[in-house]
């Protein structure tokens, strides 16, 4: 099955484990609907529609859900970059790489 940009889209079960270990075990309680059918993908994961209540409100919201072992390979390549520019000298004088690493690990 592949979604709109012709990506392929995570199998039901796996969908379920990724939102589970993020949201854990009582997350569909946290929506009012949920579509496990995603309408877009990416490089690093997909995106569905759902939609959350809060008493009488009911608001339309996605989910971006990361593919499995997306973020150990983005840790991976964050720290081979530090170690690339740390040891080459190539940050220009002035840029805390460290810095910039800390950034990209929280984006």
């Amino acid at each position: 099955k592949q979604v709109r940009q012709g990506a392929d889209a995570m199998p039901k079960h796996q969908l379920l484990t990724q939102i589970e270990s993020q949201l854990g075990s009582q997350w569909k309680e946290l929506l009012h609907s949920f579509d496990d059918v995603p309408f877009a993908a990416a490089s690093i994961g997909q995106v569905h529609r759902a939609t959350v209540s809060n008493g009488d409100t009911t608001k339309r919201v996605v989910m971006k859900v990361q593919y499995p072992g997306v973020a150990d390979s983005i840790e991976s390549d964050l720290n081979n970059l530090s170690m690339l520019v740390t040891m080459t000298g190539l940050a220009p004088p002035g840029l805390f790489i460290e810095e910039v690493i800390r950034v990209g690990r929280n984006e």
